[in-house]
């Protein structure tokens, strides 16, 4: 049935059928033989025994004048006579059984019951014989002998009859219903049931999976669910493509500075994206919403890492360069920041270092080579009390400083669920936009932000919902795109 090659297969199940029902056959001719040649033994002798009581009889018949059996005699003769031809019957069946069974076996056991019963009522009809006239006895006797010697000998003779036709014929005990035959179809792999089978499992494991993520990542989707919480919206950001590939080939590069990794700002490098279109938009909100301000600084902020509060900053900082203005972008998480990065730079000689005093404003505010009017600050050597450095007068002075030699100040701060920096720095510059990652951040995350800053005395006024997939965003690039 699951062997390789079907035609041998076939012709190999034949043959055991053939030479099972051969070998049958043989064994019932061989069994029958194997009676004959005792019944041919036993025929004679029984003859000869019937012989001897036959003249045994007549010799008492002669005798005797006159002798014959009365009619209770008769009947007595008759059953005595039947009994015997069953017992004789009996013992010729339970010689062919011990063959085959145990005397412990169910067939066996019914056999021996049967005879059992058999010889009671001999012994009862016996007993019944001795109540008769001597001279009834003997003749009774006689002729029983007679009767149950020739029924004996006529059932041997039967017998033998039936084994050598048994022994004649080509027939066993068993037949061959059907022959081996080759179906069609495999029997197995069923590839149609096996199909339909995965392709429902496959369905339901996927709708499954949408429905534990949807119960259990319930993030922001729509910016209708952060003006419900009382943030209106300065721009949604759409998910870059371009930026997830700038991302991988830094994540794949030998080296920091190795040569193969694409600048990592994206507005230099696909200015045609739709982020960066969405960061032109951004650059206008930003731009009327800051005249009713007197500072030209603005923090970037979100509840938790991971959102892309640094793309934000830095892209944003370029389009604003490029529209012609003096930007200083700074990295203020002077923990994990990582803008050095994006400009293939190291993080030594920042913004912690000039806090520290070990540096002058000079040696910290770095140029862009490729955007003249673009500066940044990296984060300087990692420090322990970042907080601490960000509350002091240094501080405060750093961003009266450049905010007088640059056009716009961009701050990209620590989260705000994780550390208090930003609540810090949110005290010293004029706007602070709330960055929230499409389906990562949820709007209890959004709300406790809020609340959070406001506790801190920082106004929050719009936010940006960052990274938004197009299964849900619909509301920008609809129609539109680049030929």
């Amino acid at each position: 049935m699951t062997g390789e090659q079907p035609i041998a297969l076939q012709r190999t199940l034949n043959t055991i059928a053939d030479i099972y029902y051969s070998q049958n056959v043989q064994r019932q001719s061989e069994e029958a033989r194997n009676s004959l040649e005792f019944l041919d033994e036993q025929v004679p002798k029984v003859r000869a025994q019937l012989d001897a009581a036959e003249s045994r009889l007549n010799e008492f018949r002669t005798s005797r004048d006159s002798v014959d059996l009365t009619l209770e005699t008769q009947s007595v003769l008759e059953r005595i006579v039947n009994l015997e031809a069953q017992v004789n019957q009996l013992e010729l069946t339970e010689a062919e059984i011990a063959k085959r069974y145990t005397p412990s076996h169910p067939t066996y056991k019914a056999l021996l019951e049967k005879k059992a019963q058999l010889k009671r009522e001999m012994d009862k009809l016996n007993a019944q014989v001795k109540t008769l006239p001597e001279t009834q006895q003997e003749v009774l006797r006689l002729a029983r002998s007679v009767e149950v010697t020739q029924a004996i000998y006529v059932q041997l003779l039967n017998k033998v009859q039936e084994l050598e036709i048994a022994k004649a014929s080509t027939v066993g005990n068993v037949g061959i219903l059907d022959d081996v035959g080759i179906l069609p179809q495999p029997v197995k792999p069923k590839k149609a049931m096996i199909v339909v089978i995965m392709t429902l499992l496959g369905g339901m494991l996927s709708v499954g999976v949408i429905l534990l993520r949807a119960a259990f990542l319930r993030g922001v989707e729509s910016p209708d669910q952060l003006k419900a919480l009382g943030l209106p919206m300065y721009a949604t950001i759409p998910l870059s493509n371009e930026q997830c590939k700038l991302s991988r080939k830094a994540k794949r590069a030998p080296g920091k500075h190795s040569p193969q990794v694409h600048n990592g700002l994206l507005a230099e490098w696909n200015p045609t994206d739709l982020a960066i279109e969405s960061l032109r938009g951004l650059r206008t909100s930003l731009h009327f919403a800051m005249m009713e301000s007197s500072y030209n600084t603005l923090m970037i902020t979100g509840p938790s890492p991971g959102i892309g509060k640094s793309f934000i900053a830095v892209n944003l900082a370029a389009v604003c360069a490029q529209a012609g203005q003096r930007v200083l972008v700074v990295d203020a998480d002077m923990r994990r920041g990582h803008m050095h990065s994006i400009f293939d730079e190291r993080s030594e000689c920042g913004l912690s270092d000039y806090l520290a005093g070990k540096k002058s404003l000079e040696d910290i505010i770095r140029t862009v080579s490729t955007l003249e009017t673009l500066s940044y600050v990296a984060r300087g050597i990692a420090t322990s009390n970042p907080s601490e450095m960000l509350m002091s007068i240094r501080f405060k002075d750093f961003l009266a400083v450049v905010s007088e030699r640059f056009d716009l100040v961009i701050i990209d701060s620590p989260p705000i669920l994780v550390v208090t920096d930003a609540s810090v720095i949110g005290k010293h510059v004029g706007m602070t936009p709330l960055v929230i990652r499409f389906e990562v951040n949820k709007p209890k995350e959004v709300e406790i932000t809020l609340k959070r800053m406001a506790a801190s005395g920082v106004a929050v006024k719009g936010g940006i919902l960052n990274a938004v997939e197009r299964k849900a965003a619909i509301t920008y690039g609809e129609n539109y795109s680049y030929c």
